[in-house]
């Protein structure tokens, strides 16, 4: 195997900790916050295992982060690869990296001998459902985990809606054996009418907690750095605009239509905000989050339109053409950067700003809070913002706050 050279980062005390908990056991979940340094603590534990053949997925978003993270905190291994559109070798060894959606493409070729050393499924609350694909690629007999001496879970958010999400990863750890009906009624709250899981009974967390503990490691960044300042949200005003507004205030009984119009409607005193908080000096660069992507083209359309430098990145954009707008973020050549919260809130480091906006918010609060902590820079431990528009005494104003209120308690909790 080549080398070449040594680490070039210093890791942490508590970063040392996870590596090797992660070293230590053939199965394991690394659940720490957002931001606090999953990735570089599992390519250590990769390292200090002398492990041969890596086998890395991830969302496709991610896969370039990871090729940089590996060539900057492994010190004995050749660059790590990217699986293109061909399977790879048999005789491959090294480090491979793969988007979930193309390990599902190449499955048969990455469950074929010889066995991975260490499987990595980061973001891992993607396979979350039984009877997704990328779950069977990464849990399910035969996939590829099923090939593997080592699994090892990373995820900031294990079960982002209910407790039945950690089933697939707790049966293939092989820390319950029962089925996934079984689980779901004993650990969930059921609707046996509608046929959906809508909670979990807190009678059986503990028990839950208990299960987990022996493969799980967490530590949120207020632990691992103390000093650092929490993520401060404050609602920001706008006009409304008379007619548009959404015709329920219950966050699960909203029109997808009126999201848009509403959302469509507040990008007109958005860009003036940026425009004039940019004239000003506030700042030299923002962030804005959006949900839907048609609101975040007309952002984009109306920032070019006062002269603003401004990239965006949604589910549509090709992975090249991510990492150059990122590249370009970073370098500042990009002054605002328009992004979806899912297609970018996970896996991307835009601290070059240290504010930034929400658009309108996911009504998943573990995607906005993951949105969010891409601001967030461990090393300079600088304060971030996010001003998340409303229009006050309107039902979207209700819905907003209701949101906003759940995303402060889901960054508290964690």
């Amino acid at each position: 195997m080549g080398r070449h050279g040594r680490c070039r980062m210093t890791p942490r005390p508590y970063q040392l900790v996870g590596r090797d908990f992660l070293a230590a056991r053939t199965r394991a979940l690394l659940a720490d916050q957002m931001r606090v340094g999953k990735t570089p603590q599992a390519i250590m534990a990769a390292d200090q295992l002398g492990a041969e053949r890596v086998l890395v997925l991830c969302p496709a978003g991610a896969v370039y982060q990871w090729q940089a993270q590996w060539a900057e905190w492994s010190h004995a291994r050749d660059p790590a690869e990217i699986l293109g559109k061909e399977p790879p070798s048999p005789h491959f060894y090294g480090v491979l990296i793969a988007s979930y959606n193309r390990g599902v493409i190449h499955r048969k070729a990455l469950t074929a001998p010889p066995r991975w050393d260490v499987l990595i499924a980061d973001e891992a609350h993607y396979a979350k459902s039984p009877t997704a694909q990328r779950t069977k690629l990464v849990y399910g007999m035969p996939g590829v985990g099923w090939n593997a001496t080592c699994i090892w879970a990373l995820t900031g958010t294990p079960s982002p809606n209910h407790a039945g999400e950690l089933w697939p990863m707790l049966r293939a750890f092989g820390v319950v054996k029962c089925t996934y009906d079984d689980f779901v009624h004993h650990f969930c709250w059921y609707d046996e009418r509608e046929g959906r899981i809508y909670g979990n009974k807190k009678q059986h967390l503990a028990e839950l907690r208990a299960l987990l503990a022996p493969i799980t490691l967490r530590r949120t960044l207020a632990e691992v750095a103390p000093d650092m300042p929490r993520i401060a949200y404050d609602l920001f005003a706008v006009e409304p605009q008379k007619g548009v507004d959404l015709r329920s205030d219950n966050p699960e009984d909203v029109d997808t239509e009126d999201r848009i119009a509403v959302a469509l409607a507040k990008t007109v005193p958005l860009a003036q905000e940026i425009c004039d908080r940019l004239t000003e000096k506030d700042y030299a660069q923002t962030v804005v989050f959006g949900f839907h992507v048609d609101p975040l083209k007309r952002l984009t359309e109306l920032l070019a339109a006062h002269g603003i430098a401004a990239c965006r990145i949604t589910g549509e954009t090709p992975m090249g053409k991510r990492e150059n707008i990122k590249a370009a973020f970073k370098a500042g050549v990009c002054q605002v950067l328009v992004a979806q919260i899912v297609a970018a809130g996970t896996a991307n480091d835009f601290s070059a700003a240290q504010h930034g906006y929400f658009l309108e918010l996911d009504y998943v609060p573990d995607n906005n809070a993951q949105a969010a902590h891409r601001l967030v820079n461990m090393q300079t431990q600088l304060p971030v913002t996010f001003d998340v528009l409303t229009w006050p005494g309107t039902k979207d104003d209700a819905v907003q706050r209701t949101l906003l209120r759940k995303v402060r308690s889901a960054v508290f909790k964690s």
